[in-house]
């Protein structure tokens, strides 16, 4: 009996993707393609490649375009070439790429696309079997399609900075203005939703025998933070009621300190507060009554909480929260996520060599696939394929390579 060593197929074999696309919301997209298999082409632009290159964190805090934190994350998995679709020669590079690829990723907004050729109708044309995913701030069609905007007014405009600050934040600082989700929340959303239109758009490819094969995949950051927060917008709809961070969130509860960190209490019906008032032994100075009112009670409940909640640790509150029916939930750190044995045990964490950096840790894919599984490669330095791919895929030769490179065209 013969057995062989070889590595199962990934969900993505032999798709071909082309990713002209910076900083986080097109390269998210572009890495969880990779991550289920398929072969992204990153293109950069010849001077200073993806501006995620100048973001940090940098090792030793040393800046180092091809020691990124966010580039070398962002960008696992890829092949990178150099090319400036500014240029006549790049367009037409570029087309002739697309010409190759199945699906291409960016994020210009209609009227930049249309000015470098990645329109969907010149990209359609050099392919009518591409898919086009565009991932922008606020879609390719409607007034706001070209506007200009990262993550803070994209975030901003779908509403859910309005009710921002809550919890803690809220108590002790009721007058602060509205605030931004922490971590770029925002761009990863869209980046999954991206995603998702463009494997939807690949499964139709594969059905659509003698029918149309391409189209265009239109990602909105903006719909994308308006389809995970539409609660409140579907209150308005309904109740005419404008929420605010004081309507939609109690004030009774919230970040509250633990003896060796910080614990999220979340009382949002009357049971769970008589449950925390059984785990707290029944205190003089709370009743269930006073749940009724937060707005009357919420300071003085908190702050007494607060001392409370200060003498135990997180694990007691929690295991204690959940034995009497009480949201408990503990604020773990960065480094206590990293060394998580629940994250250790389903291998989360890959170590991945780099030539610059030496090898690293990183997250991988958000889900795992067990009969096609996940790959997570190096991510590229800037230009590192262009010989691989536009010699070996384009066959151009290398005389021209080096003259378009003398040009800053690639």
């Amino acid at each position: 009996m013969t057995t062989t060593n070889t590595p199962p197929p990934t969900a993505l074999l032999n798709l071909r993707v082309l990713e002209l696309a910076s900083l986080i919301p097109g390269p998210y997209c572009g890495k969880l393609l990779a991550s289920l298999g398929a072969q992204v082409i990153k293109a950069e632009p010849p001077a200073g490649g993806d501006p995620a290159r100048r973001r940090g964190p940098f090792p030793d805090d040393i800046p180092h375009p091809e020691r990124s934190g966010l580039y070398l994350y962002l960008n696992t998995g890829k092949q990178s070439v150099t090319l400036n679709p500014h240029d006549p020669a790049g367009r037409d590079l570029l087309h002739r790429l697309v010409a190759s690829v199945d699906l291409v990723v960016h994020d210009y907004t209609p009227a930049n696309a249309a000015a470098v050729g990645l329109d969907a109708g010149s990209l359609l044309s050099a392919n009518p079997d591409v898919i086009v995913t565009a991932v922008t701030p606020f879609g390719s069609s409607g007034p706001y399609a070209d506007y200009r905007a990262g993550h803070l007014a994209a975030f901003h405009a779908g509403g859910e900075g309005w009710l921002l600050p809550n919890g803690l934040a809220l108590d002790t600082f009721p007058d602060r203005p509205p605030i931004v989700a922490g971590g770029n929340m925002g761009d990863y959303q869209a980046s999954l939703a991206a995603a998702v239109g463009a494997v939807a758009a690949v499964y139709h490819r594969l059905g659509a025998g003698g029918r149309r094969r391409g189209q265009l995949v239109d990602a909105s950051a903006q719909e994308a933070q308006l389809s995970v927060g539409y609660m409140p917008i579907q209150r308005h709809e309904s109740e005419g009621i404008t929420e605010t961070r004081f309507s939609r969130y109690f004030r009774v509860g919230g970040v509250l300190p633990a003896s060796d960190g910080y614990v999220e209490l979340l009382t949002l019906e009357p049971r769970q507060f008589e449950g925390l008032l059984a785990l707290m032994g029944n205190p003089d100075w709370a009743s269930a009554e006073m749940f009724s009112d937060p707005a009357t009670h919420g300071p003085e409940l908190n702050r007494r909480m607060r001392e409370w909640f200060a003498q135990h640790t997180r694990e007691w509150l929690y295991a204690e929260g959940q034995a009497h029916g009480v949201p408990i939930a503990p604020y773990y750190t960065p480094a206590e996520v990293f060394h998580s044995p629940q994250q250790r045990e389903r291998g989360f964490y890959a170590e991945i060599d780099h030539p610059e950096t030496g090898p690293l840790e990183y997250a991988g894919a958000p889900f795992s696939l067990d009969a096609t599984p996940t790959t997570t490669g190096r991510a590229p330095l800037l230009g590192e394929h262009n010989a691989a791919v536009y010699g070996g895929l384009l066959d151009l030769p290398a005389a021209e390579l080096a003259a378009l490179a003398r040009a800053g065209v690639i």
